[in-house]
């Protein structure tokens, strides 16, 4: 995706989730989400789910249940999420696919209409009025879990800008829901274990 699309998305995230934290941190959200495309690694790292995923996994598991983020949720936290945003966008982009038949002048086009219609998509409403609530996660693992088999899908279905706005969306506000959630409950845990 684009960096103007990443930004429109996690806009969206920001003001469609009830996290006072995210809106008060959302320009760190905001970097994060576009990070992944301004770094030297850029260059050797492809943003697809078979060289990436394990990376994201971890990153998942440190921003849901870490010790160490649980009581300090910060910029740089919000930056980290930004950047799961980023990847998890990039696997339900076509041209981020291993099957993606296109050459990079195809790849540029497509996401230039991604752009387009990305930010259409989410000034209409239609993005709010497709998004379905779906069920809590119990912990990082069932989130990757998720987020795999809403790949596995993905892959299986015909492919289309509209189809592709539509998982980037919806698999990205569940997926940062879930971890603000799943952190939240675990603090929670912890602070009744410990009073």
């Amino acid at each position: 995706m684009r960096k103007k699309s990443h930004i429109s998305l996690a806009r969206y995230i920001v003001n469609s989730l009830d996290d006072k934290e995210l809106k008060k941190h959302r320009f760190s959200f905001y970097i994060g989400s576009v990070l992944p495309d301004i770094k030297p690694s850029f260059i050797y790292k492809r943003h697809e789910i078979n060289g990436t995923f394990p990376y994201v996994k971890k990153h998942i598991a440190r921003l849901s249940e870490g010790q160490k983020v649980m009581n300090k949720k910060n910029r740089k936290y919000y930056r980290d999420l930004g950047q799961v945003s980023h990847y998890l966008a990039d696997y339900f982009t076509f041209p981020h696919n291993k099957i993606y038949p296109g050459g990079f002048k195809d790849h540029c086009s497509y996401e230039e209409r991604l752009k387009r219609d990305l930010r259409s998509y989410i000034k209409s409403g239609e993005a709010e009025r497709q998004h379905i609530s779906g069920g809590h996660f119990v912990d990082a693992k069932a989130l990757c879990d998720y987020i795999q088999k809403a790949h596995d899908d993905y892959i299986e279905r015909k492919h289309d800008v509209a189809d592709d706005i539509t998982h980037i969306v919806e698999v990205n506000r569940r997926a940062i829901e879930g971890m603000i959630e799943v952190l939240a409950r675990k603090s929670e845990n912890h602070r009744l274990k410990h009073s």
